[in-house]
C-alpha cells in the first residue's frame, strides 16, 4: 500500500511513523462477562497453547499474535468478542456513568462492538440504532450471540430519531476512516478532501441531533476513526458553539494519548477542545481514533 503524498503531507504535524499505518494491527478481543469470566478465558486459551496478553487499562481485554482467536468455539459461543483496541475506549469512559444510567444510546450502532461493551458493563436498557438496514443484521447477530438481554434495535436516520432523553449517548458516526488503513488498505486508494468535507457536514447535523438527546448532566461521546480535524476537533467546535455544551476531560490510566489540535489552517478552536485526545498509531501499536466526552448544561 502506496501512503499518498498529500495524506502524508496533510498530517506530518502530529504522525511521525507512517510506516505503521502499512502494519497488520495486533488481533484483539474483549471477554463477554454476560457469559464467562476473565479467569475462564485465561484457562482455556492457557489449555489451547494460544498466548493471550492482557490490557493494563482494560482488564476484560486482551492482545493476540494468533491467528485462531476467531476460530475458537469461545468466539462461536459469544464467550469472546473480537474488537479493535481503539473501538473500546469510548464505553470505557463512560464505565463509571453506566453504573447509574437507566437509558443509553448507540446512535450509530452497527455491527454491534460497542453496543455489545455496554451491555457488559451496565443492567440500563440500550438502544441500539444504525441508519442501515443491511448493517442491522450483523447488529442484531452480535446482540444475541454475546446473550444481551437489556438491548432493542431500531432502524433510524438519527437526525430524525423520535425526541427522547438518555443518559448516555454514544455517537460514533460515518467518516472518512483514515486511522482504519491497518486494517482496511483500500481507504487511502479512496480518499479525498471531498470525502472529509462531505462527512464533516453530515457530523455537525448528527453530533447536534445526539446532544438533544441527552438529558441535562447526561454525557454524549462522540468518537471517530479518522486524522481528519474537520471531521473530529471542528464538529465538536461547532457543536461548543450552537450549544451550552461543556467538554471533560478524559484521562486513561496506562494508555498513551495525543493532544487535540486547538487550530488548524486557518481555524481556531474553543479553547475546550484542549479536553478532547486523538490516539495515534505509532503510541501504542493501534489504529487512528478521536475522542471527545461531552456534558449537557
Amino acid at each position: 500500500m502506496e501512503i499518498p503524498k498529500h495524506f502524508i503531507e496533510r498530517y506530518s504535524l502530529f504522525i511521525k511513523d507512517f510506516n505503521i499505518l502499512t502494519m497488520p494491527l495486533p488481533k484483539s478481543f474483549r471477554v463477554n462477562t454476560i457469559k464467562t469470566t476473565v479467569n475462564d478465558i485465561k484457562k482455556r486459551f492457557k489449555e489451547y497453547n494460544i498466548k493471550i496478553t492482557q490490557l493494563p487499562y482494560y482488564k476484560e481485554a486482551f492482545i493476540s499474535d494468533s491467528p485462531e482467536i476467531g476460530k475458537t468455539l469461545e468466539h462461536f459461543l459469544g464467550y469472546i468478542y473480537s474488537q479493535e483496541i481503539t473501538s473500546m475506549l469510548p464505553v470505557l469512559i463512560v464505565k463509571k456513568e453506566l453504573k447509574n444510567a437507566n437509558l443509553v444510546l448507540d446512535a450509530c450502532a452497527a455491527p454491534g462492538s460497542k453496543t455489545t461493551q455496554l451491555a457488559c458493563l451496565t443492567k440500563a436498557t440500550i438502544i441500539a440504532n444504525d441508519i442501515d438496514y443491511r448493517r442491522i443484521k450483523a447488529l442484531k447477530y452480535n446482540i444475541e450471540r454475546i446473550g444481551a438481554i437489556n438491548t432493542i434495535l431500531t432502524n433510524q436516520d438519527l437526525r430524525f430519531f423520535p425526541n427522547m432523553e438518555f443518559d448516555i449517548v454514544l455517537l460514533d458516526p460515518p467518516c472518512s476512516s483514515e486511522g482504519t488503513t491497518r486494517k482496511n488498505p483500500n481507504v487511502l486508494e479512496q480518499w479525498s478532501m471531498q470525502q472529509i468535507i462531505k462527512h464533516s457536514n453530515l457530523q455537525k447535523q448528527l453530533i447536534l441531533k445526539a446532544y438533544n438527546l441527552v438529558k441535562k448532566n447526561g454525557i454524549l461521546i462522540y468518537s471517530t476513526c479518522t486524522f481528519a480535524p474537520e471531521e473530529n476537533e471542528e464538529v465538536v467546535n461547532y457543536l461548543l458553539e450552537k450549544t451550552t455544551a461543556r467538554l471533560e476531560k478524559i484521562i486513561i490510566p496506562k494508555f498513551k494519548t495525543y493532544p487535540a489540535l486547538t487550530e488548524w489552517r486557518d481555524k481556531k478552536y474553543n479553547k475546550q477542545i484542549e479536553k478532547t485526545i486523538r490516539i495515534i498509531p505509532e503510541l501504542q501499536d493501534t489504529g487512528g481514533f478521536f475522542i471527545a466526552k461531552i456534558k449537557k448544561c
